[in-house]
């Protein structure tokens, strides 16, 4: 049985992920969707003092047909393994299982009426998330993802960026007054501050981005990928 983990925070985004558009229409009954759900978890260890933070990122691509979004307990069976591997707990599982169908449903009916006729609708799911964990419970998720279980790739995000690469990609930028908090620390930019800005142009703190790239070299937002 999975273990729950204790998110202090939980950012979820679907969206089309290309389109590809078909010359003839496609019978509803052929019609398929390609999910491709994103995982950036940052596990904060409570056990390590002081405070140790672990990026991990973590793939997965569902095929099911699109009827099936009509019927939310089979879409609750086909993402369920994801979700447990990572021990998700339900609270946040519901939640993203109905986004996921609200949103997958909008998509689909915004192409219909565009008259783009598809016979796959790619969706990308980034679930972005600060997880609180001891350090038993840390284990258990690593060792779930690593062991291979139903994710596919078990290293997949935890090679290092090039720190040549770091050097030259990151930049230092001006922190103007306004901009969003950090997302690896969940702190705010101090206004008339420096910050540091990855060439995907997501910005974050020069220390926080730093140590994320010692451990991954996808950009923690959108997995811009870091020379490694």
């Amino acid at each position: 049985m999975a273990m729950a983990s204790d998110y202090d925070v939980f950012l979820h985004h679907v969206f089309p992920s290309q389109i590809d558009s078909e010359r003839h229409p496609v019978p509803s009954s052929q019609l398929q969707v390609e999910l491709t759900l994103n995982f950036t978890l940052l596990l904060r260890c409570l056990d390590s003092v002081p405070l140790l933070s672990f990026p991990f990122t973590a793939q997965e691509t569902l095929t099911f047909d699109l009827l099936l979004l009509h019927q939310r307990n089979q879409v609750h069976q086909v993402l369920a393994p994801v979700f447990t591997t990572l021990g998700i707990n339900s609270s946040y599982y519901d939640t993203m299982v109905d986004t996921i169908i609200r949103r997958g449903l909008e998509i689909a009916e915004w192409m219909f009426e565009l008259g783009l006729n598809f016979k796959v609708l790619y969706l990308a799911s980034v679930i972005h998330a600060t997880v609180e964990v001891s350090a038993a419970r840390l284990e258990f998720i690593m060792s779930r993802v690593l062991a291979g279980s139903e994710m596919e790739s078990s290293d997949y995000g935890m090679v290092p960026a090039q720190e040549s690469s770091v050097r030259e990609m990151v930049a230092t930028v001006w922190v103007e007054e306004g901009d969003e908090d950090c997302t690896i620390c969940l702190e705010g930019f101090e206004a008339g501050s420096y910050a540091a800005r990855m060439p995907c142009s997501h910005i974050f703190h020069a220390e926080c981005i730093q140590e994320w790239l010692k451990h991954s070299h996808y950009c923690p937002l959108c997995r811009f990928e870091m020379p490694y």
